[in-house]
């Protein structure tokens, strides 16, 4: 055996000793990548190297190539105990990008969360659409030079829904033909919350003690670094890493960290009383040790701001009176209905003239009577949230009222599908300006004496903000046979191939004073395409402009397909 290769397996038996006699609470991940052949991608310390461009180089890790589009890679690192206490993260970087070509693209992020062992991520927009319900996302995004969204932030998910960005800076991360260096430092703590630093780049991140709402650790997390680069532009190399997970020091020894009691208005050094693990300041009823596990603010006896003491608040799901609501003490409305937790109580009864304050519903319940229309969503409708209410078996009706920002399933029999598709302040949003994130859909099932006509109306908005390319691309309403959930091929309907039987009201906003651009109908029958059964051409909004209006649309076998729009700048009026 080489002395190179010897000293790579001693190398690895010490970091897995390390590992192994850290505090029971505590581990330590080092990684130097020294005395590694170029190209190696297996570590023997449990991590895992994946994607084309990743791999071993000058003792360093490389995950992105310049002039090499190879899409994503990561580095992923196994769950660490003690990491749902906190973690800090420390690495070097380098990145550059050669003359000429694109500008740097795309960019990287660091993760902590849900996602498995080897999962390559969604680069610098972290795990984002990758299915996991908590992840925090430490983010740079080169792309593109001048680009709104281009720069550093934190993001991530908590309990499956988007947090969005929890801070963010714009500007230039590199430069064409620029090479940047130096450090980046990561850490979460509960109660403190995330902190990001950067040097060298030319827009560094300086997030400190960012709050990550509803975003839960644990210690089965993986930590995981994820790049790409789809432009062929720029290296990225990663080197001396660290993670420490942890609480950290405890002067007092009373069970709490020092940074947790610093950070909540207590005394680190003094054990006894209010200041010690048994402390309750607030007078929520919760020790402060119990607070630290719960995560709660053990000077506020309210943190979530919801009208219940964190005391009551068990977290169980289940009510059981006033004194255990089984709600969650770090979450205002538990049950995702819009309605305070503080204001849901199932043992009073539906007050029909004070329904806001008393609507006799459970805290726990989004659809406290089980009729498919959410709590919140009935009290916005002047229904009363806890008696069934007899469904029309051959209409659909839907406000989107009374659902949480991020909602995508309305427990209505519906489907929205795709990465833009979300219920935002009381709309279906099924677009994003200024975000490519390609087809979404909304399915409505089957309705009974459907085929023997149908009228639908709705209102919408479009907008298209400043600059970038014009109005893209539209959407289309549908009537077939395709399969609930479908994406379909927006302002081509179903073109694709997804049904047989189809009928389809279309606007496209691509491109202005395209030939193609407009309001149609068009469809399939028996498969084959029934092209172009009544178009207007022409522009439906500018670029920055705000449209918005109502859709009318209407089909009877024996009289055929109406479609009318009001709003746009190229309305539809076939009858």
């Amino acid at each position: 055996m080489s002395k190179k290769k010897l000293w790579q397996s001693i190398s690895i038996v010490v970091a897995t000793l390390i590992l192994s006699f850290s505090a029971q609470s505590e581990e330590i991940y080092t990684q130097n990548f020294d005395d590694f052949d170029d190209g190696e991608i297996e570590l023997g310390d449990g991590s895992i190297i994946a994607g084309t461009a990743a791999s071993i180089q000058g003792g360093r890790l490389q995950l992105t190539i310049d002039g090499q589009g190879l899409g994503f890679s990561s580095f992923s690192i196994p769950p660490l105990e003690g990491s749902s206490q906190g973690f800090k993260i420390t690495f070097d970087y380098e990145m550059f990008d050669s003359v000429g070509a694109n500008d740097p693209a795309d960019g990287f992020s660091i993760n902590y969360g849900g996602a498995a062992m080897g999962e390559l991520g969604s680069a610098e927009e972290g795990m984002n659409g990758k299915g996991v319900q908590d992840n925090l996302s430490f983010e740079v995004d080169t792309w593109r030079n001048g680009d709104a969204e281009q720069g550093v932030n934190i993001s991530g998910y908590g309990d499956g829904r988007d947090l969005n960005q929890l801070a963010f800076t714009n500007g230039i991360i590199l430069d064409d033909g620029q090479r940047v260096e130096g450090t980046m430092e990561i850490s979460w703590y509960p109660g403190k919350g995330a902190s990001f630093t950067t040097t060298g780049l030319n827009t560094n991140a300086d997030f400190v003690d960012v709050e990550t709402g509803a975003f839960t650790a644990s210690d089965d997390h993986t930590f995981i670094i994820s790049a790409r680069v789809g432009g062929a532009n720029q290296d990225l190399f990663i080197d001396n890493l660290v993670i420490e997970t942890g609480a950290g020091g405890d002067s007092d020894e009373d069970g709490l960290p020092d940074f947790w009691e610093t950070a909540n208005d207590l005394d680190p050094e003094d054990a006894t009383g209010d200041n010690g693990a048994e402390g309750d300041p607030d007078n929520d009823g919760i020790t402060n040790f119990d607070e630290y596990e719960n995560r709660t603010n053990p000077q506020n006896e309210d943190t979530d701001g919801d009208g219940l003491a964190d005391g009551v608040e068990n977290g169980t799901g289940d009510y059981d009176g006033p004194e255990a609501t089984g709600t969650d003490p770090l979450v205002a409305d538990s049950d995702g209905d819009t309605l305070l937790d503080g204001v849901e109580n199932p043992t009073l009864p539906w007050d029909e003239d004070n329904p806001e304050k008393q609507p006799g519903t459970d805290p726990n319940q989004f659809d406290t009577d089980g009729d498919g229309i959410g709590d919140g969503s009935e009290i916005a409708s002047g229904t009363d949230p806890t008696t069934e209410d007899e469904a029309d078996e051959n209409s659909y009706r839907q406000n989107f009222d009374g659902f949480a920002d991020g909602t995508t399933d309305l427990q209505d029999g519906t489907v929205i599908a795709g990465a833009a598709a979300e219920v935002v302040e009381g709309r279906l949003q099924l677009t994003k300006d200024g975000q490519g994130l390609g087809f979404s859909s909304f399915s409505v099932p089957a309705i009974p004496g459907s085929s023997n006509g149908f009228r639908i109306t709705f209102d919408y908005e479009l907008y298209d903000g400043p600059g970038a390319n014009n109005p893209a691309d539209g959407f289309s309403i549908n009537y077939g046979d395709a399969q609930l959930g479908e994406l379909g091929q927006a302002e081509e309907g179903m073109a694709g191939g997804q049904a047989i039987e189809n009928i389809s009201f279309e606007v496209d906003t691509w491109q202005n004073f395209d030939a193609e651009q407009g309001v149609n109908i068009s469809g399939m029958a028996g498969g084959a395409d029934l092209q172009q059964l009544a178009f207007n051409n022409g522009p439906i909004l500018n670029d920055g402009e705000k449209v918005e209006g109502s859709i009318e649309i209407q089909w009877q076998p024996d009289v055929g397909a109406s479609f009318t729009t009001t709003g746009m700048n190229t309305n539809a009026d076939f009858t």
